[in-house]
C-alpha cells in the first residue's frame, strides 16, 4: 500500500504574504509586518520555491500566533493564509476538496492552541472560500458546505467543546454572502 504524494505549493511565503496583505481592508503596519515576516520562516524546499505541506504548517502555525500576541485581526490573516496557499497549490483546481480540508485543518489547529478568536477564524474562511470559489470556478454552495463540514470534523478531533463553540458560531452555508 503506498502512500499519496504529499502536496506541494509553489512560492507559498510569497502567495501567503501578498494575500495578506490584499485581505487588508485598511492600512495597518502589524498586519503587513506578519505578511513580511512570512518570508522569514524558515521552512525546507523540494526545490527552491516549491514547499512542502510541512512548510505550510509552519507558516499557518507561525502567523497565527504571532497576529494573536499583536491582537490583529484574524480574519484577516486567515483569509490571507487561504487564498495564498490555494494560489500556490497548482493542482487545487483538481483537488479542491482535499485542499480545503487540508488548510482548514493546518488552520484550526493554531487556534486552538493559542485560543485564537473563532468567529474570526470562520470570518476569514468564509470570506476566503467565496474568493476561491470565484477564482477556480467552484460551486460557492458546494464549498461552503464542504468547508462547514471540514472545520467541524477538525475542531471535533480536537476538542468537543471547542466544536460546539465552532457549530454555535458557524453561519448558514446555504447563503453565501
Amino acid at each position: 500500500m503506498g502512500t499519496s504524494p504529499k502536496p506541494t505549493f509553489k512560492d507559498l511565503k510569497g502567495h501567503v504574504a501578498n494575500a495578506i496583505k490584499e485581505s487588508c481592508y485598511r492600512t495597518d503596519a502589524r498586519l503587513y509586518n506578519i505578511a513580511n515576516q512570512v518570508h522569514l520562516i524558515h521552512t525546507f524546499s523540494v526545490e527552491p520555491g516549491v514547499e512542502l505541506v510541512e512548510g505550510l504548517t509552519k507558516i499557518i502555525d507561525k502567523t497565527i500566533k504571532e497576529s494573536l500576541a499583536l491582537d490583529c485581526d484574524l480574519s484577516v490573516i486567515v483569509k490571507g493564509i487561504l487564498l495564498g496557499a490555494f494560489r500556490a497549490n497548482p493542482s487545487i483546481p483538481q483537488e479542491a476538496h482535499k485542499s480545503i480540508r487540508l488548510l482548514v485543518h493546518e488552520i484550526i489547529q493554531p487556534i486552538f492552541k493559542y485560543k485564537g478568536d473563532i468567529h474570526q477564524m470562520i470570518e476569514g474562511i468564509w470570506a476566503a472560500i467565496i474568493i476561491i470559489a470565484d477564482e477556480f470556478k467552484l460551486n460557492k454552495i458546494e464549498a461552503l458546505n464542504i468547508v462547514r463540514e471540514d472545520i467541524l470534523s477538525s475542531a471535533n478531533a480536537l476538542n468537543s467543546k471547542f466544536a460546539d463553540d465552532i457549530k454555535e458560531a458557524l453561519p448558514n452555508s446555504d447563503d453565501p454572502s
